[in-house]
């Protein structure tokens, strides 16, 4: 006798009336009326069954700094400079208790949502040394049974700005951190200046030295013109080709590439699948081009470009509810409704696609194995309350069944009621 059978799910493809049978976490079978004793039958009536979703760049260490009961600024903000000084300013009085309390809060809130794995970009420095680290590993290791979490050093200070820091780094992955992580934009020295090759190669090497993946903060400004050389994605590219660190390398962000002419994008984009970078995009448009005063731009990557040419482009939430974002819910069909407009992505293959970017693409970004709806696949699983993908992104529906490992998770929905003026007081004694 297996554990469970899903029956009359819909598949992405458009499959209908097709049973998923699930046995020790792992999906066994599927097709049409499915013949196995289970322990437990669960009909889901013609809703779109998909893979857990993928939440592959989140910083999750400082999420939901602000209240629930009232997220928003308190005031508005004009430079990016502003954002960073509010992190530094807050970062520092964190203790391990809050951080644990704050990311194990996200991650019952992303697994609400559906995301059955996240990639949690971390602090690490010599200023907190590393405590964020091992606060999100005794969090990693509290809810791997609910959302499996891949832990990122992220240099909020720069590799090279304090005496220490590579060392720092050397310990943090002794200690169970996953992804070596890249911001160079951080790596400034006293008088500003980035050499942000300097930074990528240092990142590099100690990537290969330590034999992890490489998760990169790239190219995160907006410049009105960008010529080929002065795109650190380019650098990446042709520093991962000659390193040999094909499919081990993502770069977030990429906003630039939308400042390149067509033909020097076209190159770069060329460049970024020849490396096999995967690129994870992110929809938080409201952040960029506050200076512009005409033709207001929002920073978003060239997400249709890259997907036509191949690329691997998955997106994320990035930052929820902290100093740099206080917005976010962890929700992968909230992401994608935000990056069907910024991006035009508005037909019904379209969509599809955003939903394949949030769940394929974004596995194949963390290296996942054993993950889809094949027959052998870690049954993580997720029933939205709709037909088709387009319906889910358009309808923002429920995640009416979480599942992780075949082990329901959580369990969503909505109830409406529609009266034709009924008195209050008539409606309250039904």
């Amino acid at each position: 006798m297996i554990d469970l059978i899903l029956r009359n799910a819909i598949f992405q493809d458009g499959s209908d009336h097709i049973d998923v049978a699930i046995d020790e976490g792992v999906l066994i079978d599927c097709g049409s009326e499915l013949d196995y004793p289970a322990r437990q039958e669960l009909d889901l009536k013609g809703r779109l069954l998909i893979p857990g979703f993928i939440d592959p760049h989140v910083h999750l260490d400082i999420a939901l700094m602000n209240p629930w009961f009232q997220p928003g600024r308190q005031e508005e903000f004009h430079l990016l400079s502003d954002l960073n000084e509010a992190i530094e300013h807050r970062r520092t009085a964190f203790t391990k208790p809050d951080i644990e309390r704050r990311a194990g809060a996200a991650l019952e809130l992303a697994s609400r949502h559906g995301v059955t794995h996240l990639r949690a970009q971390c602090h690490l420095d010599t200023e907190i040394g590393l405590k964020h680290i091992e606060a999100l590993q005794r969090v990693k290791e509290s809810y791997a049974g609910r959302v499996t979490v891949q832990i990122v050093t992220f240099p909020q200070q720069g590799f090279w700005r304090n005496p220490g820091t590579l060392d720092l780094y050397r310990e943090a992955f002794r200690i169970g951190a996953d992804v070596m992580g890249c911001a160079s934009n951080l790596d400034y020295d006293d008088s500003g200046h980035v050499d942000f090759k300097r930074h990528i190669d240092t990142a590099f090497d100690l990537a290969m030295e330590l034999d992890v993946d490489l998760d990169i903060h790239a190219d995160l400004g907006i410049p009105q013109s960008v010529d080929l050389e002065d795109l650190e994605i380019v650098h990446i590219a042709r520093k991962t080709i000659e390193m040999g660190y094909q499919g081990r390398v993502t770069a977030g962000h990429v906003c630039a590439l939308g400042s390149a002419l067509p033909e020097v994008a076209q190159q770069v984009i060329q460049l970024i699948l020849e490396a096999g970078i995967s690129v994870i995009s992110q929809p938080d448009l409201y952040r960029l081009g506050r200076e512009d005063t005409h033709n207001v731009r929002r920073g978003l990557t060239r997400v249709k470009e890259m997907l036509a040419a191949g690329v691997n482009v998955t997106y994320a939430s990035n930052n929820v509810r902290d100093a740099l974002r206080p917005m976010g819910n962890f929700d992968p069909l909230e992401e994608a409704l935000i990056l069907s407009y910024g991006a035009h992505m508005d037909t019904i293959n379209e969509f599809n696609k955003l939903i394949k970017m949030s769940t394929h693409n974004g596995a194949k970004a963390l290296g996942l194995q054993n993950y889809g709806l094949e027959p052998g696949c870690n049954a993580d699983l997720v029933v939205l309350d709709a037909p088709s993908p387009s319906a889910a992104i358009v309808g923002q529906v429920e995640k009416n069944y979480v599942f992780k490992a075949g082990r329901l998770m959580a369990s969503s929905w909505v109830k409406s009621e529609i009266f034709n003026g009924t008195q209050l007081q008539e409606v309250q004694k039904l």
